[in-house]
């Protein structure tokens, strides 16, 4: 039989009341549509579900909090992050399940 060491238990950082209240509205989405996909990378940017009759519910993204974060978190410029987006993510159809994203009426309108 092969031993194998312990490793100690790495505490993990306590989960905040948003983080909590994401995971548990992602679980939920989940149970009503197993086939719902969200980019990882981009969690911060989820604003709620879209539905209509005769489909399951889908995730929906905020395009400008997606901006927002390619440029506060990786550093892009505005130009680069909407390119990025416009090719990366948008354009990537990943089957039924795809993500819908966001354009509020102040974001066209302002």
């Amino acid at each position: 039989m092969t031993k194998k060491k312990v490793s100690k238990k790495v505490k993990k950082p306590k989960e905040t009341q948003a983080e909590k209240v994401m995971n548990e509205f992602l679980d939920w989405v989940g149970e009503q549509n197993p086939e719902a996909l969200y980019p990882s990378d981009l969690k911060d940017a989820i604003v709620g579900v879209v539905e209509r009759c005769g489909t399951e519910p889908l995730i929906v993204l905020d395009k400008q909090e997606c901006i927002r974060i390619f440029v506060e978190r990786d550093g892009m410029t505005e130009e680069d992050a909407w390119d990025h987006f416009s090719y990366n993510v948008i354009g990537g159809y990943v089957g039924e399940g795809t993500p819908f994203f966001l354009t509020k009426i102040e974001d066209v309108m302002m």
